[in-house]
């Protein structure tokens, strides 16, 4: 059995308005950039990025990352 110990997830909640990576900080797009920017490094790569749709115009976004 594989050892997970080193999996980070971090879960987001933005609206689903247009956005760019070097926009406000609280952006869906400004965030994940961020974050993904912690985890680069041969230790935490980033394993999946998933999107879903929540109530009206909410976007959940969940990042995996580790070794």
């Amino acid at each position: 059995m594989a050892v997970y110990g080193n999996v980070k997830v971090k879960v987001f909640i933005h609206a689903g308005n247009p956005g760019i990576e070097t926009g406000a900080v609280g952006t869906m797009a400004r965030d994940i950039k961020d974050h993904v920017d912690t985890l680069d490094s041969t230790n935490n790569k980033v394993i999946s990025i998933t999107h879903t749709q929540l109530n009206g115009d909410r976007i959940l976004t969940m990042v995996v990352g580790g070794a």
